[in-house]
């Protein structure tokens, strides 16, 4: 076995270099589509030296028909004769794609319509974690065909343990595609059964809970005067879009004259029908001719750049809306050296054995010893934001405050009122966010009598499925009774639902002359008037 250069019909030598190696007893040469470089040696054979440079390129070919020669070795022959006959019935070669090359192959994949780099990084890091499971379990796999169905298990299993449901159900869809796609004509999917088989835990899914009239309605008041946020709830309570959906509403899909929305939902490219209810037309008919094809571009920057941000001021204002505890009460945070026994124990109880105990426990006992989260980021090597979230995670175990850099207002009142926990130490989950308003428009029209078929030309199929599973209670008479009172002026517009700030100032008064006023009360009582005398 060993590299050479030919010569051309003239005498000089062609560009590649070639290797030249045995195959059961029989001599094979290949090109080898590498381009020697340099200048060789005068006589010719690589018996001789050449220059520095040369000698180089001499051991990248050296290299290159080394690992050809262990990769022809490893497919064996029963799978050439296997490429022999896929190849005389399909007309094209088998291509085998390394484990390690997935996320390579799935950038460069050509696609209709283009995806962002955010979306890449997020899959280079899934393949990235079955790539490193895979070198830890079973190095000796090299191929994508290779993989078995006890490999899949076995990672699946990993993924339950250490992250939550969307994100574990996300990496095996990942996965699955991928292999689909990848995998030789003929070679069997070995995460096919596990894609839409919600049989294994399905108690661990924790659907969005819709908000009762009467919720929505603090929400919006909540929100009347953020002139960013009060827009985009509005638009998403009247309609049920999704998040995306609403941020990126063109002018091209909005029809005043008729008063409906037509629409292709991004998730599902499904067209919806939507009416234009009074509330959402006041906010469309303030936005006409701002220069930009989206109704609301600001959102749809911000979509683009920052969706956490979206996300988390929502849940802002449904913390001040809905919070039973007041913001600006401190919080008793419990002695240190109180903390670690209970934390080591609820780790050891809810957390499985491996990495992320190790890792909560480590960083349970430093904090309880003094230290910061920076001295243990650089004495561990752990993210802030990691620390910050096993932390979090022990406090909620326990049921103790004790962190001392948290802000004991606003993110506990967004984790009380927006959040479910689950069980076993997983992530708590969502479940009062912006997809909540797709589940409440869906809840109010049911109620309301509207068709099941007509709700589902509003917001698709897969949302009223999963309402009339889990939410929708038509015998609930108090619910039915709030709803005739609230409904109106939420979503038809029949009542008023902007108050004007002299109105709003004159209700604050009397709710604090008669001693119902809360700090909050008081505090925007203060800032109407301000405004009011400016």
């Amino acid at each position: 076995m060993g590299v050479r250069l030919k010569r051309q019909r003239n005498g000089s030598f062609r560009p590649f270099w070639y290797g030249e190696f045995q195959d059961a007893g029989n001599r094979r040469e290949i090109n080898l589509n590498l381009r020697w470089k340099g200048t060789p040696p005068e006589s010719g054979s690589l018996r001789e030296m050449g220059d520095t440079r040369f000698e180089s390129s001499r051991k990248e070919a050296e290299k290159a028909l080394e690992m050809y020669v262990n990769e022809a070795r490893h497919k064996g022959r029963a799978e050439h004769l296997t490429e022999l006959l896929i190849e005389s019935k399909t007309g094209r070669s088998v291509d085998y794609m390394r484990v390690i090359d997935l996320p390579e192959s799935w950038r460069n994949l050509g696609r209709e319509t283009p995806v962002t780099n955010r979306y890449l990084v997020g899959c280079d890091a899934r393949f990235r974690r079955f790539i490193d499971f895979m070198q830890t379990r079973n190095p000796s796999v090299v191929y994508l065909y290779e993989v078995s169905p006890k490999d899949t298990a076995a990672f699946v299993t990993d993924l339950r343990m250490h992250l939550a449901r969307s994100s574990e159900g996300a990496t095996v869809r990942l996965l699955n595609k991928a292999f689909e796609r990848f995998l030789p004509v003929g070679a069997a999917n070995p995460f096919s059964d596990f894609v839409g088989n919600r049989g294994n835990g399905k108690g661990e899914t924790i659907h969005r809970k819709p908000f009762s009239p009467d919720e929505l309605k603090a929400i919006l008041d909540a929100a009347r005067y953020d002139e960013f946020l009060y827009p985009l709830i509005t638009a998403a309570a009247c309609t049920g879009l999704r998040r995306g959906d609403v941020c990126t509403l063109r002018w091209r899909d909005v029809d005043l004259d008729a008063a409906m929305l037509t629409i292709k939902a991004s998730k599902t490219e499904s067209p919806l029908e939507i009416p234009i209810f009074k509330p959402l037309q006041e906010v469309l008919e303030e936005r006409k001719g701002n220069r930009s094809k989206y109704v609301f571009p600001a959102a749809a920057r911000m979509l683009r750049d920052n969706p956490n941000g979206l996300t988390w001021r929502f849940k802002k204002v449904v913390a001040r809306a809905l919070a039973e505890s007041d913001a600006d009460t401190p919080q008793q945070l419990y002695p240190i050296i109180e903390i670690e026994a209970a934390g080591v124990a609820a780790i050891e109880k809810n957390i499985s054995d491996g990495a992320r105990r190790s890792r909560m426990t480590d960083t349970l006992r430093l904090y309880c010893a003094g230290r910061s989260y920076r001295q243990i980021s650089e004495s561990k090597g752990y993210a802030q934001a990691t620390i910050s979230t096993d932390l979090h995670a022990v406090e909620d175990m326990i049921g103790k405050p004790f962190l001392r850099t948290q802000s004991p207002s606003v993110k506990k009142a967004v984790r009380e009122t927006t959040q479910a926990k689950r069980e076993k130490g997983q992530r708590a989950a969502s479940v009062r966010d912006w997809h909540a308003l797709r589940s409440t428009f869906v809840t109010l029209a049911l109620a309301a009598g509207v068709p099941v078929e007509l709700v589902r030309r509003a917001t698709g199929h897969a949302t009223v499925a999963v309402v009339l599973q889990h939410y929708f209670r038509p015998d609930r008479e108090q619910f039915r009774a709030a709803l005739t009172d609230a409904m109106p002026g939420i979503l038809t517009g029949s009542k008023q639902t902007r108050m004007k700030p002299a109105e709003e100032l004159t209700t604050l008064a009397e709710k604090l002359a008669t001693g119902n006023g809360t700090k909050r009360d008081k505090a925007r009582l203060m800032e109407l008037a301000a405004r009011l005398t400016n």
